[in-house]
């Protein structure tokens, strides 16, 4: 009867680690998340947070995928935005201190980090957006997605923009920066 136990708990644990790779993914050196964040959406996860931007966007892991830092009710949660080549081109402005509403698919990682793969960002100050999924979680970078264009840009706001040279994300006093670098 021991036997017939330890089996059946060996056979749940091995598929219950195949379930959970496709989220998270075979330990990304990406983060010490553990989280896939080339592909870590889940539908399933989607959630709206507002929060006041800590860190500005910038690339993080071998991927050079774009990271940024909020202060949320929830905690501090860091947000991913995808590929550093497909952020850059992107308009919206992201400022320290900023307050945006972000919708994506939230997650923990195995390091207990809080992670915002972005689907949507809202810029609460001056009501512009820009969406970065597909509303079934598809990135816009990807041929999936919708053929490697810039994301959708609704309502140009104004501020501060950064040319290449302040885009490290080194997130000083409210100086704000564009996905990319300034036009």
């Amino acid at each position: 009867m021991k036997r017939h136990i330890l089996i059946l708990i060996i056979a749940f644990l091995a598929f219950w680690s195949r379930e959970a790779a496709a989220f998270w993914g075979s330990d990304t050196k990406e983060s010490a998340s553990g989280l896939d964040v080339a592909s870590g959406f889940d539908v399933n996860t989607i959630t709206t947070i507002t929060g006041t931007v800590l860190t500005l966007p910038a690339r993080k892991g071998e991927g050079q995928h774009t990271q940024m830092t909020v202060a949320a009710t929830q905690g501090t949660v860091t947000v991913v935005l995808g590929p550093w080549a497909y952020w850059e081109k992107q308009t919206i402005i992201i400022a320290a201190k900023q307050e945006l509403s972000i919708t994506g698919s939230f997650a923990q990682g195995k390091d207990g980090a809080l992670y915002l793969f972005v689907q949507r960002i809202l810029n609460v100050s001056n009501g512009e957006t820009v969406t970065l999924r597909t509303d079934s979680g598809k990135p816009l970078w990807s041929r999936s997605g919708s053929g490697n264009q810039n994301g959708i840009n609704q309502k140009r706001g104004s501020g501060q923009r950064f040319d290449a040279g302040g885009r490290g994300g080194a997130g000083g006093g409210g100086g704000g920066m564009r996905g990319g670098g300034g036009r």
